[in-house]
């Protein structure tokens, strides 16, 4: 399984990602987020197209100690309506928006495909890809608006899983963060630190061990929910115009921990400790 989030990226924080092919992974999920928030800052375009290829090293998911690699193409989209956008924060809608404050109602996506790769889940039901919706109130702390500064985002999202042997309502996530986004020359930086929640439906999805499926190494569990752990993530884009071609840099690294959440007893779970990162390159056809 690669559960990858930023912001959520997410992270955090996806673009289109859902446009995604299922084998590309987590790639989309991370890389464009960084891409877009540079992207938004520096057009007032309604549209915005392209190509561009990403990789990620990571985790199978949050608490293995199976990492793997991956590079695939990315689709860039990027659409700026008044209502309904696809910009930094993934496909949402504004239904309230000042300079302070903005309530929205926001998707975002996971991809994972592969999962019976993973020798911890071996013989177990494969785990599909997940798509969230849900509001988010986010309040501007410091900036004149919500491209500098200190901000403090408050999202909660139900998840739904797709494409797996249990399909469909998985649980809910509720992750306030603080974002912070400036300028350092040309380049757009943006920095995310936040804590998750979760139901206990959501938790059992990744971490409980059935009884039918306990072995010597791999006990009976039940999550429950609650604390979901910390996470960190920075991430660095910018863009380039030479000889009327336009194309976008971006690069982060995310560390997650989940110390002190119940799940990480789950012989599921090795480590507390979750780094990710990667890097991509797009080039804006129009």
């Amino acid at each position: 399984m690669k559960s990858h989030r930023l912001c959520a990226l997410v992270v955090p924080s996806i673009v289109t990602s859902m446009a995604t092919s299922i084998t590309t992974s987590v790639a989309v999920l991370l890389l464009t987020t960084a891409t877009a928030v540079n992207a938004q800052e520096e057009t007032n375009k309604k549209w915005e197209l392209g190509l561009g290829v990403g990789a990620v090293a990571g985790p199978d998911y949050r608490g293995s100690d199976e990492y793997r690699s991956f590079i695939s193409p990315i689709p860039y989209v990027v659409y700026r309506g008044k209502v309904i956008r696809s910009d930094r924060e993934g496909i949402r809608g504004n239904f309230l928006r000042t300079d302070k404050y903005e309530f929205t109602l926001s998707a975002t996506a996971a991809i994972t495909p592969d999962s019976d790769k993973s020798e911890l889940r071996e013989g177990m039901p494969e785990l599909g890809s997940t798509v969230e919706f849900g509001p988010s109130f986010n309040i501007n702390l410091t900036g004149q608006d919500f491209s500098r500064g200190w901000q403090l985002h408050i999202p909660w999202r139900a998840v739904f899983a797709i494409d797996a042997d249990e399909s469909g309502y998985i649980g809910s996530v509720f992750q306030p963060q603080l974002v912070y986004r400036t300028k350092l020359d040309d380049w757009t930086f943006s920095y995310r630190a936040g804590i998750s929640y979760a139901s206990d439906d959501y938790h059992d999805y990744y971490y409980s061990v059935n009884e039918k499926y306990a072995t010597e190494s791999r006990s009976y569990f039940e999550a429950s929910g609650g604390y979901s752990g910390w996470n960190n993530l920075v991430a660095l884009g910018r863009s380039f115009d030479h000889n009327g071609i336009k194309t976008r840099l971006s690069f982060f690294i995310r560390y997650d921990n989940i110390s002190g959440t119940d799940f990480n007893k789950s012989s599921l779970v090795k480590t507390n400790d979750v780094y990710r990162g990667g890097i991509a390159f797009i080039w804006v056809i129009k």
